[in-house]
């Protein structure tokens, strides 16, 4: 179940093929077909998403969890290897900024607005959204982690806009941000999207395996981590002028 969200990766994808740089000089007519077209993907791929995470809050989380502390965990070397990693999500996402927006910053002053003009750009406001928006709905939905439920199987299920600890598991907030930045990459980067994919696939197999995440919270991340992107983009991208004139 954990690969599928590659499915939902897709899918979303494919509803926004229409509105890379080069499309926007297409037809009038062509465009707002495409537009309505691009509409009608996007509500099936949000209600695609949706119910594949409801199914698996259901009736795939629990069972993949318990797998992964009965097996995996069994092996002592894989429980303290896994035991504490840390966590430079926030270093990242820093670090990425501050890359994208001095390159951006660098082209753009030299009259340079090419793919990596603008994928630099599109990276600096989208990485910071994504990593404010996973901590906001971690807030929201206020479901406790894996960790914690396999400590105590009474501490389940999810504790709206409550405070609590330990309530942070839903969305993963590493899928959030990776994928934004991994979608980033897929659309100005054609020849960049296996690797995407396999990275994509690969963190969301590690979040599973080590029991920091349920499937369902790797699943939501990562559709939350393609639309913020796919936003981010029609903001700041979409109109032709802005791909050569605009600042950030």
């Amino acid at each position: 179940m954990v690969p599928s969200f590659n499915f939902i990766f897709l899918a979303i994808y494919d509803s926004f093929a229409g509105c890379g740089s080069h499309i926007l000089l297409l037809p009038k007519d062509f465009m707002l077909n495409r537009c309505c077209n691009i509409k009608e993907n996007w509500i099936a791929s949000a209600l695609l998403a949706t119910a594949v995470t409801l199914l698996c809050v259901g009736f795939v989380d629990l069972p993949v969890a318990l797998f992964v502390k009965n097996n995996l965990y069994a092996n002592a070397r894989w429980s303290k290897l896994t035991s504490n990693l840390p966590d430079f999500l926030l270093m990242v996402v820093l670090l990425t900024t501050l890359a994208a927006f001095s390159i951006y910053l660098v082209r753009s002053k030299k009259g340079i607005y090419d793919e990596m003009t603008c994928f630099a750009r599109l990276v600096t406001w989208a990485a910071p959204a994504s990593f404010a928006t996973k901590h906001f709905l971690k807030f929201v939905f206020g479901r406790y982690n894996t960790r914690r439920w396999v400590h105590d199987p009474t501490l389940y299920g999810f504790y709206w806009f409550q405070r609590r600890a330990g309530c942070d598991g839903f969305p993963s907030g590493h899928m959030v941000v990776v994928v934004t930045l991994l979608a980033a990459l897929w659309r100005f980067y054609p020849r960049s999207r296996p690797f995407c994919l396999v990275a994509g696939t690969l963190l969301a197999l590690a979040l599973v395996a080590t029991n920091y995440h349920y499937v369902s919270d790797v699943i939501a991340g990562a559709y939350l981590g393609v639309l913020i992107e796919a936003i981010t983009f029609r903001i700041l991208l979409h109109e032709p002028s802005r791909l050569g004139t605009s600042a950030v």
